[in-house]
């Protein structure tokens, strides 16, 4: 009786099974992306916490910046790969001058019909309106605004408030300052206005130090918040990634979206944001209006309010001397891929 042939397994088989059952996994470890951005709520601590880029073989380390200033040069030279900022003047700058960053998204949009009403408002000193000094935008005059730096979207509020009420920023004090120490310069009365977002406007209110004025979307309707920017390494050398972090955003997006109104989820918002962002009170996640973006993700560059009209507002105040060509700056392509 003939014995059998011995059966042999091939030699990357074989490799392969011996790192499976040895738990060293690194050939198969999840592609590593650096995400900068401010210290402010948004949903890509939902995709970390929820697992929606972990289903995309994607490893996010967030990297915090002080403003959205210092985020473009760290995406052009490739220390960060996706950034969420605002679209403000150094980005616009930083393409006229032929710098490789894309923005590829929205991540929060100001909406009369989104769920949890609007997170941008301009905020005014309590004493000043309890004593009736602060009644209209035209008393804005003379008065110190806070605004995180000029050239990006707070200033751009600040800007078009004082507009509206027939003023310029000739008539008013601007001073810049990060959005948590705004609650200190409202309580010892150095500043009289600020653009200001929940967490820190809810703070604001339940200590007396200050009061809700106007709601920036009912000045700028439809208006583009935030975006997300792709360097090199996502919309040139590796767009498959790109896309596959572009599908766990949205994910992360649409959960927020359909989580905000509801009691236990708005508990697990307010758990995740508390892990990244802690407050004395935890609970004011719960209360707050969180932002989000447009379901579909897709930027706004020529609709109300959208990327051409804030570009050619900072350019009217001199911050971009050369108008860099939209179509230069935005790749809607990753987020127009999305079902």
């Amino acid at each position: 009786m003939e014995t059998p042939p011995v059966q042999r397994i091939p030699l990357i088989t074989y490799l392969t099974l011996i790192l499976l059952t040895s738990g060293i996994g690194s050939v198969f470890a999840a592609d590593k992306l650096k995400f900068g951005m401010l210290r402010v709520p948004n949903a890509s601590y939902i995709g970390i916490e929820r697992g929606f880029f972990a289903e995309q073989n994607l490893d996010i380390e967030v990297v915090y910046f002080r403003s959205g200033a210092e985020l473009v040069p760290s995406l052009a030279t490739g220390q960060i790969d996706i950034a969420a900022t605002t679209a403000g003047a150094a980005l616009y700058n930083s393409i006229a001058q032929g710098v490789k960053v894309k923005i590829v998204a929205d991540y929060q949009s100001l909406r009369p019909d989104e769920p949890s009403g609007s997170t941008n408002w301009i905020v005014v000193r309590k004493a000043l309106i309890d004593s009736g000094t602060f009644k209209t935008p035209a008393d804005a005059k003379g008065k110190a605004i806070a605004i995180t730096a000029r050239g990006q979207i707070t200033h751009f509020f600040a800007g078009r408030f004082l507009e509206n009420a027939g003023l310029t920023e000739k008539d008013a004090r601007l001073v810049t300052m990060s959005y948590p120490d705004m609650l200190a310069a409202f309580k010892g009365g150095s500043i009289d206005v600020a653009m200001w977002i929940d967490p820190f406007m809810t703070i604001g209110e339940q200590n007396g130090f200050s009061k809700r004025f106007m709601s920036v979307a009912e000045i700028m309707p439809d208006l583009t918040v935030g975006v997300v920017m792709y360097g090199e390494r996502l919309t040139e050398k590796d767009r498959k990634m790109g896309e596959r972090f572009m599908a766990g955003f949205h994910k992360a997006n649409r959960w927020l979206r359909a989580n905000i109104n509801d009691p236990s989820g708005r508990k697990d918002i307010a758990k995740i944001y508390q892990k990244y962002i802690p407050v004395e009170d935890a609970s004011a996640y719960e209360r707050v209006a969180i932002g989000v973006g447009r379901d579909s993700l897709t930027p706004n560059v020529d609709g109300p309010n959208g990327l051409r009209v804030q570009r050619d507002w900072y350019a009217k105040q001199g911050l971009i001397p050369k108008l860099p060509d939209l179509k230069d700056a935005v790749d809607p392509s990753f987020a127009q891929t999305l079902k």
